[in-house]
């Protein structure tokens, strides 16, 4: 890429955090709005309602705009096979996309549910940081990208058209943004079907670093037999007995990529729910309100109290990998780990109480859609002596260790996971161990409450 497509890149990009950041101004505004709403006169209130109308129609009209215009780029891609010129357009499209998001963002303080299209646009988004990686990395596109590409264009033009069929009824007042979320309502109807399955997309996402790829997700680590609803009220009492004697209640069945059965339970004043897979009652999820008041607990003896846990349901070989403490409980992600190995997308998310040290949350769809025995036989050409030889720019390398990363489009990577610093900041590389390329790049940001990867 030219310096010349650089300087054009980051002037888009400055573009694409003032509409972020306008838009987020609008949801907060939008709030406020609703909320002041409610304690002024019947004629304040039909003032504020119409600006609130005006402020939906507003980020309708943005939106539609946003998704006209990346069809319109994801077309052009179409035409052409210049490198630089795939790489204008899809960086537009990107920032497109995520102006979009955040108009759905806003509309959805209404009451609509637009996580399905919000969705949608951020899978959008991110395929084109993706083809953005590999022309970025001198890699030429596969025709399965091109297809993809295809795809996103013909569903983005589609869900374009449709919500710009309402323009006119907006315009001529015949349309009320109060109407959100009911059974009738047009616009809702339209962002539904994204959701249910009515307007179709190639499954893309991945939710943040290190978890799901592009294709749908297997569930490859349950095994055994179906278990019945009456036997997962016994296994719920085993996994939440650190309560006590607890009274179980089943809530019925949820469908998905793991099925599951859905329970709740309480104990002493504590209650929580549970989801646990039909095949082989894993613990998939689990949510505790349990009141933390006086944390007794370090942020160390909270993440030995979970990797305690995961070993005594059966999720063995677990190390913590990031930690957080917020609101005196610790939030801690553990993966598992072999031979020295990190395998990040096998991971856990678990929730520990600092009072009480039991478990007050857990999560753990990631390691059953990852965990298996790996009979890849992965390359390393590049030794630890010569990654941490390699050019970090101006970042001071204090860590290095082996790391199985999921790649965007599918399947793992082994790499070097190096650790370093620049002005005190922390930034994790992932090098590759067959060629030594970096292929990934993570900032920690320092908060009063630990350390986050951004």
């Amino acid at each position: 890429m030219t310096a010349e497509n650089n300087d054009r890149m980051h002037k888009k990009l400055r573009v694409a955090h003032y509409f972020i950041f306008a838009a987020a101004a609008f949801l907060i505004a939008a709030v406020i709005t609703l909320s002041v709403f409610l304690g002024l006169t019947v004629s304040d209130k039909n003032v504020l309602g119409r600006r609130a109308e005006n402020a939906y129609a507003s980020a309708y009209y943005t939106l539609t705009d946003s998704l006209l215009q990346i069809e319109t780029d994801l077309s052009k891609v179409r035409a052409v096979r210049t490198p630089s010129l795939i790489s204008e357009l899809l960086t537009q499209a990107a920032i497109d996309a995520e102006v979009a998001e955040q108009c759905l963002s806003a509309l959805s303080v209404s009451g609509a549910d637009m996580s399905g299209t919000v969705k949608f646009c951020n899978q959008v988004g991110d395929y084109c940081l993706y083809i953005l990686r590999k022309l970025a990395n001198g890699e030429e596109l596969s025709d399965t990208d091109y297809s993809t590409l295809d795809k996103l264009y013909e569903t983005t033009g589609l869900l374009a058209r449709r919500l710009n069929s309402l323009s006119d009824k907006i315009s001529a007042g015949e349309y009320d943004f109060s109407d959100f979320g009911e059974e009738d309502d047009a616009f809702s109807s339209i962002a539904s079907d994204i959701a249910d399955g009515a307007i179709e997309y190639p499954a893309l996402i991945y939710d943040g670093p290190f978890s799901d790829g592009l294709d749908d997700p297997s569930p490859v680590a349950l095994t055994g037999k179906e278990i019945t609803c009456e036997e997962g009220v016994e296994l719920v009492k085993g996994y939440m007995s650190d309560y006590g004697d607890v009274s179980v209640t089943a809530q019925g069945e949820l469908g998905g990529y793991i099925e599951c059965f859905a329970y709740s339970f309480s104990a002493d004043g504590v209650t929580g729910y549970v989801c646990l897979s039909k095949i082989g009652g894993a613990l998939v999820s689990a949510d505790i309100n349990d009141d933390v008041t006086d944390p007794r607990y370090t942020k160390e003896q909270g993440t030995e109290l979970a990797k305690q846990y995961c070993d005594r349901i059966g999720v063995r070989g677990m190390s913590a990998v990031w930690a957080c403490v917020t609101d005196s409980e610790l939030y801690v992600n553990l993966c598992y780990e072999e031979d020295g190995i990190i395998f990040y997308p096998d991971m856990v998310k678990v929730k520990v109480s600092l009072q009480t040290g039991r478990i007050t949350g857990f999560e753990s769809r990631e390691y059953i859609y990852n965990h298996t025995e790996r009979d890849a036989d992965y390359a390393v050409n590049v030794t630890e002596e010569e990654a941490l030889a390699a050019s970090y720019g101006e970042m001071t390398v204090e860590s290095i260790r082996l790391a199985v990363i999921p790649l965007d489009a599918g399947g793992e990577k082994l790499t070097y996971e190096v650790y370093g610093t620049i002005d005190g900041y922390g930034f994790f590389v992932y090098v590759d161990a067959a060629t030594g390329r970096d292929v990934r790049v993570l900032q920690v940001i320092d908060s009063d409450e630990g350390e986050l990867l951004m």
